[in-house]
């Protein structure tokens, strides 16, 4: 019987089996984060860049009839990368005052567990006014276990709520 408990124990058969089972799953940990963080990153980028074309149009006034929905649409259609951009999108744009700081309250976000949409405001203001955009978009991870999604604030729905901003003048008559 020591025979074979020392021959089994003397065994190196299986070693790299052993190493693969350890290193491997280390492994694949670290190439989805860094994925996941690239592709959250590239989202929030395109993000931003939609807002910013989207409410350029506004500032110069090219369309002084200017709605939520039309102002969602053009962020979504300049936004390439965005998947439900229409559904997930809610903007405010609000006029600021001179004599105070942006806007302090939590920005409205889409509540995919309710069929109402928040309440939401949408003043594109008046010429010479500085004007305030929020805009707020729910995404789902790719990974939604891995790495740096676990730290980020999540709603009720497993979404992370991607959160940019822009502030403009309108341009004078």
């Amino acid at each position: 019987m020591r025979d074979l408990v020392t021959k089994f124990l003397g065994d190196e058969g299986g070693n790299a089996s052993a190493q693969f089972v350890i290193v491997f799953p280390v492994v694949m940990w670290f190439f989805g984060t860094v994925f996941e963080t690239g592709f959250i990153a590239t989202r929030m980028v395109m993000f931003e860049r939609g807002l910013d074309i989207a409410t350029r149009d506004l500032r110069l006034g090219n369309d002084p009839n200017v709605d939520h929905e039309t102002l969602k649409r053009a962020v979504c259609e300049n936004s390439n990368i965005l998947v439900n951009c229409d559904r997930d999108l809610i903007l405010e744009v609000v006029e600021l005052d001179l004599n105070s700081a942006y806007p302090q309250n939590q920005a409205n976000c889409i509540d995919r567990t309710e069929e109402i949409e928040p309440t939401i405001t949408f003043n594109p203001g008046g010429r010479n006014r500085i004007m305030f955009v929020r805009a707020c978009m729910v995404v789902d991870p790719i990974f939604p276990g891995l790495g740096v999604t676990l730290g980020l604030q999540r709603d009720n729905t497993g979404g992370l709520q991607m959160v940019t901003y822009t502030a403009f003048m309108n341009e004078p008559a």
